[in-house]
């Protein structure tokens, strides 16, 4: 998750970077620690992840099984920014 500071007095903006699927399940495959833990702070495309597949009992497939369990991120949707509408001027 990358952190951008807005100009002044304007609310600070989160914005989630999705991982390529191929990488993240390598990321947990090579992983030292938990990998449990690894797989909860992935955040991969939604669309992708419910196609991929594995060979059963191997180590990508428990890296494709942990990702499906913790990233439940919906598809990625872009939301257009529309300026508010100024209500026309009624004096004369």
């Amino acid at each position: 998750m990358h952190i951008h500071c807005s100009p002044a007095r304007q609310p600070v903006r989160l914005v989630e970077q999705l991982m390529k699927l191929s990488d993240a399940i390598e990321a947990i495959v090579t992983s030292y620690g938990d990998i449990e833990l690894v797989a909860r702070g992935m955040v991969v495309d939604a669309d992708e992840l419910a196609k991929a597949t594995a060979q059963p009992d191997t180590a990508e497939a428990i890296a494709l099984a942990l990702l499906k369990k913790y990233n439940v991120t919906a598809p990625v949707v872009v939301i257009e920014e529309v300026a508010p509408e100024v209500p026309p001027d009624t004096t004369e």
